[in-house]
């Protein structure tokens, strides 16, 4: 719990509490608020007060938006790891710094940009095939393996996994 002692607040001490915030926790900025928004008018008055509420509000915004890009770091971690087993590394951050930029040209906020990352995830551990982790070297190296010809190995890979899903729609 955050107590709120009658001391003056000022920016100077905003600031030094927003670069400790690693120590508070949102329920606790939470119940600051509403213990100061419940006591204005009563027990407590004057712009000491009001400047405290002000302080805690900041306090809860710089908190949201700090889980907010936590969340999307983590998010495009996950993304990247996914994708190196597909591109590589380097090409997977460039997917990934591709795909946040998408995002973030909507203009719609970082709740966007973190729900897309989740999709996005979702999508690929959910749409991944095999066929997904072929590239055209893999299928040329292959056909000559066993001497086809690497668009017929290609179409009849397609045909499979085209059957296989259509089942599962089925």
């Amino acid at each position: 719990m955050i107590t709120i002692e009658n001391n003056r607040t000022n920016p100077l001490t905003g600031l030094g509490i927003l670069k400790d915030l690693e120590s508070f926790n949102i329920n606790d900025i939470d119940e600051a608020i509403q213990e100061l928004e419940d006591k204005i008018g009563k027990p407590y008055f004057g712009n000491g007060w009001e400047e405290k509420l002000k302080v805690l509000y900041s306090l809860k915004k710089f908190a949201e938006k700090k889980r907010l890009a936590t969340e999307i770091f983590r998010l495009k971690e996950q993304l990247v790891e996914r994708l190196t087993a597909i591109h590589g590394k380097h090409k997977a951050w460039v997917e990934v710094a591709n795909i946040v930029n998408d995002l973030q040209a909507e203009g719609k906020g970082r709740e966007f940009v973190r729900d897309g990352l989740m999709i996005e995830l979702e999508r690929l551990e959910n749409g991944l095939t095999v066929f997904d982790l072929i590239n055209a070297d893999d299928i040329h190296a292959l056909s000559s393996e066993i001497g086809i010809d690497p668009d017929t190995l290609y179409r009849g890979v397609a045909e499979i996994i085209a059957t296989r899903k259509s089942e599962v729609i089925e």
